[in-house]
């Protein structure tokens, strides 16, 4: 009998695994709400810089906060608001750069209630209360969820790198204007030839990680600005290569095409 019921306790936990739901790649959060006054309305979501594409169809007014674009430049992670006279909705997309779907969607909860409260404030929109605090909790227990030790521990350690980080930077810093106040340039650039010797070596073999971080770093050295063909020859790299590479840095949010 023991071992029957053990059997059967295998065979259901085994389907809950298989109906396990996908991951989703968007979403949607609707409040209730009434939309005193279009034109007021879009008015003060122009005056918010995060906003574009704002618009009005019909009785609907449409704005988009687009937080990343792929190479193309389409939206590629972005959030949809629309206002009518029923209430707002938030169609977010849930890209597959995104390591947490439950994290994303209370991101976007906190800019929907943040967005709404200003609205409100502004006698623009007028969200349901009783329902808005109903998302409020909905979204305190969902945070209460995600926040097991394990979460708070892997904040600890973002926090350290991210104060040594800073550290680093300032140290950077530092060195660069004692370099520049050296007066034995020859010395200097001949250190310097031998350092990028090195690194020409060692940058034959870079990962897609490595290659980012190259990317990244010469653009923050000229002021914003890629110019791929001396960046290609200087790393010894292909265009394809160096065109997969921004696509990819720009799906995630790292960097801005224009």
């Amino acid at each position: 009998m023991i071992s029957a019921i053990k059997n059967f306790l295998r065979k259901n936990g085994k389907k809950k695994k298989e109906k396990k739901a996908p991951r989703k790649d968007s979403s949607i959060i609707r409040i209730a709400g009434k939309m005193k006054d279009s034109e007021k309305l879009k008015s003060e979501l122009r005056s918010l810089s995060m906003f574009q594409d704002i618009n009005q169809k019909d009785k609907l007014v449409c704005a988009m906060i687009v937080e990343s674009t792929d190479k193309a430049k389409n939206p590629h992670k972005y959030i949809k608001f629309t206002f009518g006279q029923d209430g707002c909705e938030a169609y977010f997309t849930i890209p597959p750069e995104v390591p947490n779907p439950e994290m994303r969607e209370l991101e976007v909860m906190r800019t929907v209630f943040t967005l709404l409260s200003l609205l409100e404030t502004k006698k623009a929109f007028s969200p349901d209360r009783e329902e808005l605090y109903s998302k409020v909790v909905a979204a305190f227990e969902m945070s209460s969820d995600l926040l097991g030790s394990d979460i708070l521990h892997i904040k600890y350690e973002l926090d350290k790198h991210v104060a040594e980080n800073t550290a680093m930077r300032g140290e950077v810093a530092r060195l660069k204007e004692e370099n520049e106040g050296l007066n034995h340039q020859f010395v200097e650039l001949e250190k310097r030839s031998q350092k990028l010797e090195e690194r020409i070596r060692h940058l034959e073999s870079l990962t897609d990680s490595e290659l980012d971080r190259e990317i990244v770093r010469w653009v923050e050295e000229h002021y914003g600005k890629l110019n791929e063909e001396k960046f290609c020859n200087s790393l010894s790299v292909s265009g394809s290569r160096l065109e997969e590479r921004l696509d990819s840095l720009s799906k995630r949010g790292v960097i801005r095409l224009v």
